[in-house]
């Protein structure tokens, strides 16, 4: 299969793309290594397609997705406390670049993995937390995440 992972050389798309190696997928990491790091790809560089960009480069996605089977977007701003200082930020990557993701989803039919936050739930009444319980984002990160859950219905949702 053919894969792409945004954030692909952050901790967890980096752990991501090691096992779909590992499994013989054709893998592609689109990072603008903003956080991520291409010493995290080290034990597979060579097995890999990178790509130094960026989820809000719509014409860059539509080229990379074109032919793909799956997204795993790990790609994010992720840091609470520099939320608060960059909001503009952090909608446009975590809410915009997302967004690219999912149209061309529609457009090319590829599946789509994403990684939200359990931030999306605040402080929660009971732990574990389970995925319909309240949501309370109480930082700008958090409602980033959250906004991106009310732009595609969720599993229950669909019945």
């Amino acid at each position: 299969m053919r894969i792409l992972i945004t954030g692909g050389a952050g901790f967890i798309g980096s752990h991501i793309a090691e096992y779909l190696v590992q499994r013989g997928d054709d893998v592609t990491v689109l990072d603008n290594l903003h956080t991520g790091k291409k010493e995290n790809l080290v034990k597979i560089n060579d097995k890999i397609t990178f790509v130094n960009g960026d989820i809000r480069d719509y014409n860059l996605l539509e080229k990379l997705v074109s032919d793909v089977s799956d997204v795993y977007h790990e790609a994010a701003l992720a840091s609470v406390q520099q939320s608060f200082s960059m909001k503009d930020e952090y909608s446009d990557v975590n809410i915009t670049g997302t967004e690219n993701i999912l149209k061309l989803a529609k457009e090319y039919g590829f599946k789509i993995i994403y990684a939200s936050a359990s931030s999306v739930y605040g402080n929660p009444k009971k732990i574990p937390i389970k995925e319909s319980d309240d949501r309370i984002p109480i930082n700008p990160y958090a409602q980033t995440k959250l906004c991106l859950l009310y732009t595609s219905p969720s599993p229950r949702d669909r019945g």
